[in-house]
Order: structure tokens, then sequence, then C-alpha cells
């Protein structure tokens, strides 16, 4: 099964009511039978922030999904410092900010080992070129 990573703010859209694009994420959420969903923990630390733990329904829902076959969770030991060393460079010699969540994410859609073919993502323009150089499917949400 091809793989997919989902952007933390897409989770949030997912399994929040109260968040304003909601209604599309849950459209695209069909979508996330046909991928194995790599999780790599800095997305999930990310989710997981206060805001977040303390919506109880929201929560509730993203423990449930986390609970899924297709789920697989991997470890960012392999990227961390190559995915800070990108963020810093590209944001200050390149004049192209990148979070190092977003770098994370470049550098495991290269990784020819984890055969990503998805991105669930509401940022399409950060991620645009390195899906195109490695055949990834933007799955966007508007």
């Amino acid at each position: 099964m091809k793989a997919a990573i989902v952007d933390t703010g897409v989770w949030y859209a997912m399994f929040s009511k109260r968040d304003p694009y909601h209604p599309q994420a849950k459209i695209n959420e069909e979508y996330f039978s046909i991928f194995t969903i790599v999780l790599p923990w800095p997305i999930i630390y990310e989710t997981l922030r206060s805001k977040f733990v303390k919506n109880f329904d929201a929560l509730k829902l993203f423990e449930n999904f986390l609970k899924k076959p297709n789920l697989e969770f991997v470890e960012d030991n392999l990227f961390r410092k190559k995915a800070f060393e990108l963020s810093l460079h590209s944001s200050l010699r390149l004049k192209r900010p990148l979070s190092m969540h977003d770098c994370l994410i470049r550098i495991m859609i290269e990784d020819k080992n984890l055969n990503i073919k998805g991105l669930f993502t509401f940022n399409d323009k950060d991620f645009l070129d390195v899906c195109t150089q490695n055949n990834v499917e933007i799955i966007s949400i508007p």
C-alpha cells in the first residue's frame, strides 16, 4: 500500500468541528483508507498541543482514528538533524522561510524507503516542488 503524510492543520480540521475547514477536511477523509498514513512523532507533538487536547470531542475522535490498522508511527531520528539544518539554511540563506516541521515532511517525501505517495495539507505552495520531483500527490484542502 502506498504511504501518505498528513500535515498538522489537516488533523485539526478533520476532528475539530470548531475548525473553519472541518467540512472540507471531512470530504477528503475517504482518501485516508487508500494509504498507509505515516505519522512522524513531531506531527503528533504539534497536533496534541494545549488547545487541541482541551477539545474533548476532537481528541476522542483523533484517538479513535489513531487505532486504525493503516497507520505507521515513524521515528524522526534519521531526519531530525537534516530538517534542522534545512530550516535554517532555507530561511536564512535562501530567503525561503520553512519551518523545521515542514522541512521534516519534505525530507521524508524524498526518502525512497518510506514510499510516500500522498500528502494531505493546506499548504500546497510549501510542498509543490518536492512533491512534483518525487511524484507525490498533494491532497489539498481548500
